[in-house]
């Protein structure tokens, strides 16, 4: 049965079935003929039906007129495969009707779990964490940093003696708006590996918690602070409130399952169902 759950959630069925879906709604017989973008003999394809297709507020001219190019090659070759009676073949009417039954179990399953609300106190996730702490187990050393680029060594250097009397938001908030800012990293966590260029990796290693670095440049003409906030070995579980905000995502998620299985499960027992070996 959970096969079944997570084959209905994969974004490539999902996408096949809405294609599907288009195809079938702008292959009709009965095509309205007022205002339209397209026509290959009797099939048109109107300005709304483009819309459903494109992001109508896109300036991409050559993007619209893929789409459109898109709708009238399928048009042909659905035309084609209709005049040599494919849409008759057993094959094909199977097709459809599995894809139909996809397609609306998949949007019932959409409507479903956007509907239901997970409420829960602090304490459940804290007791989720506690029951599940081997899977915040670290396989790799990492690194919970503040960390700010600047394309401008003065004023990294000025960002760097702010922060050394005051901390991080509070520095952040003189700088905003600062044109030189290129990125900022706030309480973010860095496999070792994943941090850059290799000088500011070294330098971070060498710092305590807490401790700000040197304005550290680089060939690309960043100049770089970095502020270690915690470290934490291969093997060690990371502590509560550095992944407190995956813990709740993750305690919601299998909340939803949960009655998303209960939901199935009730379809089990209200309706006759018949399996033969």
């Amino acid at each position: 049965m959970m096969n079944f759950i997570r084959h209905l959630y994969q974004e490539k069925i999902i996408s096949l079935l809405i294609f599907a879906a288009i195809l079938l709604m702008s292959c009709g017989e009965e095509q309205k003929k007022g205002e339209y973008v397209a026509r290959v003999n009797d099939s048109y394809l109107t300005s709304e039906e483009l819309a459903t297709l494109i992001d109508t507020n896109s300036s991409n001219t050559f993007y619209r007129s893929e789409v459109i190019r898109n709708w009238v090659n399928r048009e042909l070759l659905y035309q084609e495969a209709k005049r040599k009676g494919i849409l008759e073949e057993e094959s094909y009417k199977r097709i459809i009707n599995n894809s139909a039954k996809e397609l609306a179990s998949t949007l019932l399953l959409n409507q479903f779990v956007p509907a239901v609300e997970i409420n829960f106190e602090p304490r459940d996730i804290v007791n989720y964490f506690e029951k599940n702490q081997n899977d915040f187990k670290l396989t790799y050393n990492a690194y919970l940093l503040n960390i700010i680029h600047f394309n401008n060594e003065d004023r990294a250097v000025e960002f760097r003696s702010l922060l050394l009397d005051s901390d991080w938001q509070k520095t952040l908030n003189v700088f905003h708006g600062d044109t030189t800012i290129i990125s900022v990293e706030t309480e973010v966590l860095l496999k070792e590996q994943d941090i850059y260029p290799a000088k500011l990796l070294r330098v971070v290693k060498r710092l305590y918690p807490f401790e700000i670095s040197i304005v550290i440049s680089d060939q690309a003409g960043y100049y770089t602070i970095a502020q270690v906030l915690g470290k934490y070995s291969i093997g060690s579980i990371l502590p509560f409130g550095v992944v407190k905000t995956e813990i709740e995502k993750r305690y919601v998620a299998v909340k939803r399952k949960e009655l998303l299985e209960n939901y199935i499960n009730d379809l089990y027992l209200n309706n006759e169902i018949e399996v033969k070996n």
